[in-house]
């Protein structure tokens, strides 16, 4: 599998969706962060340092629980667990699903 955060630079402008909630979010990406805008106009950044370590998971293990994801990658910050996620919904091969709140990658 090729480079994914390329794969989600392409996605620039995209809505995202969050796998809690289904709620819409706009999704910026440049080469140091991923920035989520809601229709409300809050918003949350990501470093890119925090994408590109659960992209490796999720490659090197072909699934990312929302347990995995708040506790070794976000360090328990909910708002930065969700949005992660809905980001990484967004990748080429990924799918989802809502019970448990898991990330599948096709290999």
């Amino acid at each position: 599998m090729g480079n994914l955060y390329s794969e989600l630079k392409k996605k620039n402008g995209n809505t995202c969706y969050t796998l809690s909630q289904n709620k819409p979010a706009k999704m910026n990406v440049d080469d140091w962060k991923v920035t989520i805008t809601y229709p409300t106009g809050r918003s949350l950044e990501l470093p890119r340092s925090m994408v590109s370590d659960a992209i490796h998971k999720l490659q090197v293990k072909g699934v990312l629980t929302v347990e995995e994801v708040h506790e070794d990658i976000t360090d328990r910050h909910g708002p930065q667990t969700d949005r992660l996620l809905a980001v990484l919904r967004e990748l080429p091969g990924v799918t989802f699903t809502s019970s448990p709140r898991a990330l599948y990658l096709k290999k």
